[in-house]
C-alpha cells in the first residue's frame, strides 16, 4: 500500500490527539481532587461499586445517629430512676418517722404534707419529665403530658407502647430496639386497680399518715414500709433492665464507628487516584507529547517560507 503525505500527517495528528488526552488525563487526576472516578464511563463497575459503598455510609451513619439519640434517652430515664429511687428512700424515712406512737396529730399532719409534696414531685418533675419536646415515661403518645393529678386521683395519660429506635437492617423489633420506660413501666400496674401500684400506695401512704390513728401508724410501720419496699425494688428492675439496654446500645456504637471506618476506607480505595502513578503517567505522556511535537516539525508539510 502506498503512503501518502496525507495519511502520514492524519496518522501522526490522530496519534498526537491521543496522547494529549492521555496526557491531560494524568493532569486532571493530579491537579483535581484525587478522585480517579470523575464520571460513569471512566469504570462502570467501580462506579457501581461506589454507590453502594454510599448507600452503605448513609444506612451506617443514620444507625450511628439513633444509637446517639438512644442513649440520650436512656441516659435522661437513668437521672429520673435515680431521682425516684433517692425520693422513696426520703419517704421510707418520713413513714419511719411517723410510725413513732409519740406524734401529735400535728406533726402527722406535717410529715403528711411533706410525703404529699414528694407525690407531686414525683409525679410533675418525674413522670412528666422530658426531653425536648417529647415526654420520656408516656410510651408512644410522647407528645402528650403522661401524668395529671386530682387530689388523690392521679391519672396515667400515656399508653405501654415501646418506642423504637433501629440500630441494624431489619424492621423495628420493639423487644430489641426499645429505648423507653413507659408509665407503667416505671410505677408498676395495680391489679386490683388498675393504675399504677407505687402512685397508689403512695397516696394511700400519704393518707394514713394524716390519719393518724394507731391501726394506721401500725400499718405503716409494717405494711406501709413492705409497699415502699416493693417499690424501691421496682425501680431497680426498671434500672436493672435499662442498663442492660445502654450496653447493647454502647456495643453497637462501637461496631458502627470501625464499621463506618472500614466503609469509608474501602470506598476511598474504590474511588482515589493512586498519586504516584498518575504522575509517572503524566510525565511519561508529557515526554511522549513533547517528542510528537518535534517530530511533528518533520512530518507536517513545510510551508514556502521554509525554502526562503
Amino acid at each position: 500500500m502506498r503512503v501518502t503525505e496525507g495519511m502520514m500527517n492524519y496518522n501522526y495528528l490522530s496519534d498526537l490527539n491521543k496522547v494529549m488526552e492521555r496526557r491531560a488525563n494524568a493532569q486532571s487526576l493530579l491537579s483535581g481532587d484525587g478522585k480517579a472516578l470523575r464520571k460513569p464511563s471512566d469504570d462502570p463497575v467501580k462506579v457501581v461499586r461506589s454507590l453502594r459503598f454510599n448507600i452503605s455510609l448513609e444506612l451506617n451513619e443514620q444507625y450511628t445517629q439513633n444509637v446517639k439519640d438512644a442513649q440520650s434517652w436512656m441516659r435522661n430515664t437513668d437521672g429520673y430512676m435515680q431521682q425516684l429511687s433517692t425520693i422513696l428512700i426520703h419517704i421510707r424515712t418520713k413513714v419511719i418517722d411517723a410510725s413513732d406512737i409519740s406524734n401529735s396529730p400535728t406533726s402527722m399532719q406535717a410529715i403528711g404534707v411533706e410525703v404529699d409534696n414528694m407525690i407531686n414531685e414525683i409525679v410533675r418533675n418525674i413522670g412528666n419529665a422530658k426531653i425536648g419536646d417529647r415526654y420520656l415515661f408516656a410510651g408512644q403518645m410522647d407528645k402528650t403530658e403522661p401524668f395529671s393529678r386530682e387530689g388523690d386521683v392521679i391519672t396515667y395519660h400515656g399508653d405501654n407502647e415501646k418506642i423504637s429506635m433501629p440500630i441494624a437492617p431489619g424492621l423495628a423489633n420493639p423487644n430489641l430496639d426499645s429505648v423507653n420506660l413507659t408509665g407503667m413501666d416505671l410505677f408498676g400496674l395495680d391489679q386490683e386497680s388498675g393504675g399504677l401500684k407505687i402512685l397508689n400506695d403512695l397516696i394511700e401512704i400519704k393518707n394514713r399518715i394524716m390519719s393518724g390513728t394507731p391501726a394506721d401508724m401500725a400499718w405503716l410501720s409494717d405494711v406501709g414500709l413492705n409497699k415502699l419496699e416493693d417499690a424501691h425494688n421496682h425501680v431497680l428492675r426498671g434500672h436493672t433492665y435499662l442498663g442492660a439496654r445502654m450496653t447493647v446500645y454502647e456495643m453497637s456504637e462501637t461496631m458502627l464507628i470501625e464499621s463506618n471506618a472500614i466503609i469509608w476506607e474501602d470506598r476511598s480505595h474504590n474511588e482515589d487516584a493512586n498519586i504516584a502513578k498518575a504522575m509517572l503517567e503524566f510525565s511519561t505522556a508529557d515526554t511522549v507529547y513533547n517528542a510528537s511535537l518535534l517530530m511533528g516539525s518533520k512530518v507536517l508539510p513545510q510551508s514556502l517560507v521554509n525554502f526562503l
